[in-house]
This record gives C-alpha cells, sequence and structure tokens, in this order.
C-alpha cells in the first residue's frame, strides 16, 4: 500500500512492512511549535518524543515533498534527512478550474487617480499576522507620493478591522460559491500582498498568480517559494519600511503602460500556479509504480 500524508505524524510509525509512505507537507512541526509559540506550553521530554517520532517516520519515508524551501531546510537540518529524498513543489490555487474556464476575460485595473484608487488586496483571515497593518502604513506612504491607495480586505470580519478611511473591509468570500465575485475581486487589485510576520507558505499569493494578479510581499518563512520569480512578484527583505515599498510601487507604476504589460505577461503564465501543475511534478518525485495486471487479465 502507498500513503501520500500531509501531516509529518500520520500514520503513525512502525508501519507494516509492505507500506510505502510519502509526505507532502507545509511544515515541519518544529517550525510550527517555535512560530506559533506552542511549544513554550509543552514539557520539554513531551516536545522531544513528538519530534522523535517525526524524524523516525521522515527516515522511513520514501520522499519528504515541502511545499517551500524553509520547510525542506528543516527537514534537513533540523531531522538530519538525507537531502537526496528532500523535495520542494510549491501548491497551487485553491480555485475551482472548470468555473474559472467559463468567465470572461476581466479588465485591468485603471491607473491610481482620486476616482480610482490604487488597490492593494489582503486576502486571509488573520488580518494582524497576515500584514494588515502594515498595508494601512502603506497606503498612507503612498498618499504622501500622490498616489491614492485603498486596502481591500477579503476574510476578516468587518467588525474586528480597525476604523481606517482607506480600509475597504469585504468580509468572507466564498471561492466556491461566488468564483466570479471572487476572481473579479483579485483581478480589480494593482497588487496582491502577504506581508505576514509568520507563513508556513501562503496560497492566497497563488491565487493572485493565477489570476494574473502580481504580488507584493517579503521574505518571512514559506514566502519567497511562492513567488518563483520577479517577472510575477516583489519580494522584498524580511520587514521593509512603508517607505521601501511605496517608493518601489510608485516607480513599477511609471509608466503606467509598463505595468500592463507585465499583467498580460503574467496572465499568460497561470498555467504554472495551479494544482494541476503542482500535481504533475509530484508525480515525477513519487512516481507510484502501477498495479502489475493480473495472469488472468
Amino acid at each position: 500500500m502507498a500513503l501520500l500524508s500531509h501531516f509529518p505524524l500520520l500514520p503513525p510509525e512502525p508501519w507494516p512492512a509492505p507500506w510505502r509512505v510519502d509526505f507532502y507537507i507545509d511544515a515541519t512541526t518544529r517550525q510550527v511549535l517555535d512560530d506559533n509559540g506552542t511549544g513554550q506550553r509543552l514539557s520539554e521530554g513531551f516536545r522531544n518524543q513528538v519530534l522523535e517520532r517525526e524524524r523516525r517516520a521522515y527516515q522511513q519515508a520514501h520522499a519528504v515533498v515541502c511545499m517551500a524551501q524553509w520547510a525542506a531546510d528543516s527537514v534537513i537540518t533540523d531531522y538530519g534527512i538525507d537531502p537526496v529524498k528532500v523535495h520542494v513543489v510549491p501548491g497551487g490555487a485553491n480555485l475551482d478550474e472548470i468555473r474559472l474556464a467559463s468567465l470572461p476575460a476581466a479588465p485591468l485595473p485603471p491607473p491610481p487617480s482620486l476616482k480610482t484608487p490604487l488597490r492593494l488586496g489582503f486576502l486571509g483571515k488573520d488580518w494582524q499576522r497576515k500584514g494588515g497593518p502594515f498595508l494601512l502604513q502603506l497606503a498612507e506612504a503612498l498618499k504622501a507620493l500622490g498616489i491614492p491607495a485603498v486596502v481591500r480586505a477579503i476574510g476578516p470580519d468587518p467588525a474586528v478591522l480597525p476604523s481606517h478611511p482607506a480600509l475597504h473591509p469585504l468580509g468572507f468570500l466564498d471561492k466556491q460559491t461566488e468564483t466570479a465575485r471572487f476572481a473579479a475581486e483579485l483581478q480589480s487589485w494593482h497588487f496582491g500582498t502577504l506581508f505576514s510576520s509568520a507563513e508556513a507558505f501562503g496560497i492566497s499569493n497563488r491565487e493572485c498568480l493565477r489570476l494574473g494578479v502580481p504580488v507584493l510581499a517579503h521574505a518571512v518563512g514559506g514566502i519567497p517559494s511562492t513567488l518563483p520569480d520577479g517577472g510575477c512578484s516583489q519580494l522584498f527583505a524580511p520587514h521593509p519600511k512603508p517607505d521601501v515599498v511605496a517608493d518601489w510601487i510608485a516607480s513599477r507604476l511609471t509608466p503606467y503602460e509598463s505595468y500592463v504589460g507585465w499583467r498580460a505577461a503574467l496572465a499568460l503564465r497561470s498555467r504554472e500556479f495551479t494544482w494541476e501543475a503542482a500535481v504533475k511534478r509530484l508525480e515525477k518525485i513519487i512516481g507510484y509504480p502501477q498495479p502489475t495486471p493480473s495472469s488472468d487479465g
């Protein structure tokens, strides 16, 4: 039996001899415990027991595939696993491709103005951790440069968000039942963003890229692996100052025709950011053998 597990501690070992187990993870348990503070609430003995169980599982596995290089580095360095069997395959956008295919082409956002401000997109439930407060500072820095800007926030409960003239809370949008509205909203953004304090990966980045929207983010956790190159994003050093990002945006929008060309080129790469593309890469790494036909046909 062959299993592909998305959780480092399942299946519980020891495994039956005929089993073959591969892992596809977004973060190691050590990273989860260290990044969200959970590890501080565990006894040292129990923590070590859990991490040792995970190490044994990785040792026995055929392959350990990670969504981000950040996680792969932890598998190799923190758990002592042979780099030969550790791989990186970024995940795809969690979007219904059949529904997307039925949608008409979306118009590009117009040049920023008082009537149509620059749109910075926020996608996720955790406003604080995913960099929402920074985006409001960025909007203010852009305003100081003469670029009107707003923050379009999908996910957080509007009741818990701060009151700010640049903040447009949109609440929760269901990507499955409201695919058209969700896609149209993202494609109206000038930039998707992810300035998280901690992040294992960042599927929201892949969703923006799948819809042809460039992303602004910084190099924290697994975020760099969501953005393959400068043709689809701008990756800043961790925790940049708002003025630095605002200056970069101002230069990238001038002339606006150059930005439009950037969007057009990114739209041609949309298939790179799908789960179909990710699965094809996984198949090459894992390569589960096909069942042998029985002698009776």
